[in-house]
């Protein structure tokens, strides 16, 4: 047989699926039970108060949302709402010039905005507004 060909028969193709199918259970077997889900989705987790502190302290000490988000189960914005929330003073991180310049670059060779975000640490909204700002288009081919 040439190794170009395929052996896809419609009589192969028939068994194999009649295999496949004789492995799965019968229509009239239950499903099993899901488990059902620790919380509610999208209901924020509550953090206690030494956590708060912690949480705090580590992004006066240079931390930046990103990462204390990940550190304790929250999203970067539950992250800023504590902060604002408990009067911490808060940084205003964006890109500077040259990273500005960087991700025009890296927007140019197809990276993605959300991409381009993790690479700074900076929200992927972030990133958009840098580069309609700088006029960057894809390159295509």
């Amino acid at each position: 047989m040439d190794p170009g060909q395929t052996n896809d028969t419609p009589v192969r193709l028939a068994t194999e699926l009649e295999a496949v199918l004789r492995e799965l259970p019968a229509p009239t077997v239950p499903l099993p039970e899901l488990k059902k889900p620790t919380k509610k989705p999208g209901t924020a987790k509550r953090l206690k108060p030494h956590e708060i502190n912690e949480l705090i302290a580590a992004y006066q000490a240079g931390t930046n949302v990103y990462k204390l988000g990940e550190r304790f189960g929250i999203t970067r914005q539950t992250v800023s709402a504590i902060l604002k929330r408990h009067g911490a003073q808060i940084r205003k991180r964006g890109l500077s010039e040259e990273e500005i310049d960087e991700a025009v670059q890296l927007y140019r060779q197809g990276w993605s905005l959300t991409q381009i975000g993790k690479h700074f640490e900076v929200d992927s909204r972030t990133v958009r507004s840098r580069l309609l700002e700088r006029g960057a288009r894809r390159h295509t081919n």
